[in-house]
């Protein structure tokens, strides 16, 4: 048995490896290329009113500019400045927190548009709503957070290119450890432990059995969520069972997505900003399930 989960577990994490440094690779060296031309520092002084208006760094500005095109790029360009102690963990942190909504922002084409709303309908519309208000205020902290610096210098540091070769090879190397791991613990039944001891919660039984579906595959809980609209499920459950999903899985997700790329960027101070993020966004969540109960 474990044979073959190490099998499943490093067929996973090759297709996983695949799929995402080719990504990788092309995001990084756009951006570094982008640096090379000077083409963020030339769009930072253009955003320069929006600068002195909400007292935030040009820094934070580009590194939220780059997140719409590519996060892993923006994150990738935030830890060679943090390494070159051009930004201080605070400003990471606050950095974090900011592109918090260009992140969510970035799947709104590949997947909330093409896939959520067209099969969930107007509950897609609201799970989207919901997905993009919790970046926004998460976004607002952000701001919050690097306006309430003392001295903070709205000056954009020097940008150095990134070193491609350095960071996929760094990137990568983390990237495959963590995600055989998690993949390896799925194989073996861990996670599916963790999702029996959760049926007790007080939902609706098709919520309950979207969050598990949710808490294995998105796509095939917003598709169960889908199907059981059509057998006459009312919307506010469907939603309320997708985030209830992102509730009980947010720990795996961010050790198997979030965790792996931070590490990979700024080492065990990655481990931190995921941790914020991670229960800020749980508290967030927590906070519209409760919401739409009230409904």
């Amino acid at each position: 048995m474990i044979e073959s989960a190490v099998g499943k577990a490093a067929y996973s994490t090759a297709a996983f490896l695949i799929k995402s440094l080719p990504v990788v690779v092309i995001a990084i060296y756009a951006v570094s290329y982008s640096i090379k031309k000077g083409y963020l520092e030339r769009f930072a002084l253009f955003l320069q009113p929006a600068l002195r208006k909400f007292g935030v760094s040009e820094f934070a500005v580009i590194s939220f500019a780059t997140c719409f095109v590519s996060p892993t790029a923006s994150y990738s360009m935030l830890s060679q400045a943090w390494r070159e102690k051009k930004v201080d963990d605070r400003e990471v942190i606050a950095i974090s927190f900011l592109n918090s909504f260009p992140s969510v922002f970035s799947h709104l084409y590949a997947y909330f548009i093409p896939f959520v709303i067209p099969v969930l309908g107007f509950a897609g519309v609201v799970y989207t709503a919901v997905r993009f208000a919790v970046a926004a205020i998460k976004s607002l902290i952000g701001l919050l957070l690097s306006r309430s610096r003392k001295n903070s210098d709205t000056s954009a540091p020097e940008l150095s290119p990134l070193s491609v070769s350095q960071n996929v090879v760094r990137i990568g190397a983390v990237m495959a450890a963590t995600y055989f791991i998690v993949s390896l613990l799925s194989q073996l039944g861990v996670f599916d432990l963790m999702a029996e001891s959760l049926k007790f919660l007080p939902f609706r039984a098709e919520a309950v059995t979207i969050a598990i579906v949710e808490f294995f595959n998105i796509r095939s809980a917003v598709v169960t969520a889908a199907s059981f609209i059509d057998a006459g499920l009312e919307w506010k459950w469907a939603v309320i069972g997708l985030i209830l999903g992102n509730v009980i899985s947010f720990s795996t997700r961010s050790v198997k997505h979030s965790l792996p790329m931070h590490l990979s960027l700024f080492g065990g101070f990655g481990v931190k900003i995921v941790l914020l993020n991670s229960i800020v966004t749980l508290i967030l969540d927590i906070f519209f399930v409760v919401l739409l109960l009230l409904v």
